[in-house]
């Protein structure tokens, strides 16, 4: 109850299931139809923002939301469920896909969702880049008296189906999906890992445990059972991703940056004028790079004819773990500055 998002307020109601997927509520007294609009932008921000979570953000904010100090996510999710053989990699593995993928359940609920409800397509229509299923469910209440409530959900029996484009990030590639979503609950459930994957969370999980990194607040990456994993940055909207990349046949270091945040289109500029300085001090052959929107990339690479060839994984490993020390040198500090001036109004753009 009451979550706290940091930026767009507190949600109402968090849900989480065993299999990992979070499931948002927004309950409004449905007075007027400005209202409709008001909380379909507000559930919406709050996708936005826990898409930037990880795992161990929800666990911090859900513990803050309890007030129990020490509170277990995994293990309450486990207990309620009475699941006690629920596999806790597996768990977090999936709320932390779900998180980066914009993958959640978002539910209005509300006292009286009558008329115009069509109008709620138009307002999620140009949502791209979360793969959210959105569900609108209306409480009736009846008084019976002496103080007591019955109180009867019904989902609307009109089901809205909204056609999406969203953007998806396969290793470092994009590719456009157009994806249809329907009101209310998908159904999930929790996959077996394939033989890639299996192999990919061991590869991560190895480097993760054996890399040294000289700045010791730098935060380590999540193993993940894909091909990717990320460092966070000084600032939100900046990360270095590591990859495999079968379309390019190697591996990979990047800094990557959301496009739609101005401090870090902005950092990433003032990053581009000591392009030179940097360079050399990551010491591998870098390429950078400017988009038409002005978004600066910062890239260093190695290629394998055989990605998965045990016998270069020892050398990919060391690869990595050179390559990531040397581009959070490099990049770190120059970023946790530019975020400073950037907020003071004192950084100058590249041309």
């Amino acid at each position: 109850m009451e979550l706290d998002t940091r930026k767009a307020g507190f949600a109402d109601i968090l849900f989480i299931n065993p299999l990992g997927m979070p499931t948002l509520v927004e309950c409004k007294l449905w007075r007027n139809p400005e209202a409709r609009r008001e909380v379909v932008g507000q559930i919406l921000d709050y996708a936005r923002v826990i898409r930037e979570w990880t795992f161990s953000d929800l666990q911090r904010e859900a513990a803050r939301a309890r007030k129990k100090q020490g509170f277990d996510l995994f293990a309450h999710v486990q207990e309620q469920a009475r699941l006690p053989d629920l596999d806790q990699a597996a768990f977090v593995d999936n709320v932390t896909r779900n998180l980066a993928q914009g993958r959640v359940l978002l539910l209005v609920l509300g006292d009286g969702i009558r008329e115009g409800v069509e109008a709620i397509a138009s307002y999620i229509q140009g949502t791209t880049g979360l793969h959210f299923t959105f569900g609108l469910v209306e409480m009736q209440i009846f008084e019976v008296g002496e103080g007591q409530l019955i109180v009867q959900p019904r989902v609307l029996t009109k089901t809205l189906i909204v056609n999406r484009s969203v953007v998806a990030l396969a290793g470092n590639d994009l590719k456009l999906v157009d994806e249809v979503e329907a009101a209310g609950p998908e159904e999930s459930r929790i996959l077996e890992p394939s033989e890639r994957e299996a192999r990919h969370k061991q590869f991560w999980v190895d480097l993760l445990t054996t890399i040294r990194l000289d700045d010791a607040e730098q935060p380590l990456a999540n193993p993940l059972s894909q091909p990717n994993i990320f460092f966070r940055m000084p600032t939100p909207g900046m990360w270095l991703t590591c990859y495999f990349s079968q379309k390019e046949g190697g591996i990979g270091i990047f800094l990557g940056s959301d496009r739609t945040s101005a401090v870090a289109m902005a950092i990433g500029l003032q990053l581009e004028i000591d392009r030179e300085d940097i360079t050399n001090e990551i010491g591998l052959p870098v390429v950078w790079s400017r988009d038409g929107n002005g978004k600066v990339r910062v890239a260093a690479s190695k290629r394998y004819p055989k990605l998965g060839d045990p016998a270069v994984r020892e050398e990919q490993l060391q690869w990595f773990r050179e390559a990531i020390n040397a581009f959070v040198n490099a990049l770190r500090p120059r970023i946790a500055t530019s975020l400073r001036e950037v907020a003071t109004g004192n950084a100058s753009t590249a041309n």
